[in-house]
């Protein structure tokens, strides 16, 4: 049996899940590797991320686990060590969903979320097998709630 993930309702089911990072994580990783101040250098590349997303998706921090549900996206807050999801950052009802999209990148996998506002929100996974699952469920979830022609 799968442990329930915090902040989930009674019988609420995850469908797909996956490890992200804010898009332009392992760049600034790399980038900050050479430089004197590199969590700063880091830090400073998510703010300018989390600034372009807020408040229309909950950012859970540089470093993420998001989730989809019957009914919404979910992003939760992760633990230090092993990257597992700690609390609830936040939700994202799927009816504000209008499209994913992933593109891989050598080892990273990008994944796009375009919203009902025109925000797009960017995230990347280093090994982007989950993220793709995840998206491939979006897709899917987005599908469903179209009105047919």
């Amino acid at each position: 049996m799968t442990p329930r993930l915090p902040g989930l309702a009674p019988g609420e089911q995850v469908r797909a899940a996956a490890p992200a990072s804010f898009r332009g994580a392992l760049a600034a990783s790399t980038r900050a590797l050479f430089a004197f101040a590199s969590e700063r250098s880091r830090n400073r590349a998510y703010e300018a991320w989390e600034r372009r997303v807020s408040p229309q998706f909950p950012a859970a921090g540089p470093e993420m686990v998001i989730g989809v549900t019957a009914d919404a996206l979910v992003v939760w807050h992760t633990s230090f060590l092993w990257n597992r999801p700690v609390a609830l950052a936040g939700r994202l009802p799927l009816g504000r969903l209008y499209g994913v999209s992933t593109v891989r990148h050598g080892i990273v996998t990008g994944l796009a979320i375009a919203l009902d506002d025109g925000t797009i929100v960017e995230l990347e996974a280093v090994r982007g097998r989950r993220l793709r699952r995840v998206a491939a469920e979006l897709r899917a979830q987005i599908a469903q709630r179209r009105p047919r022609a």
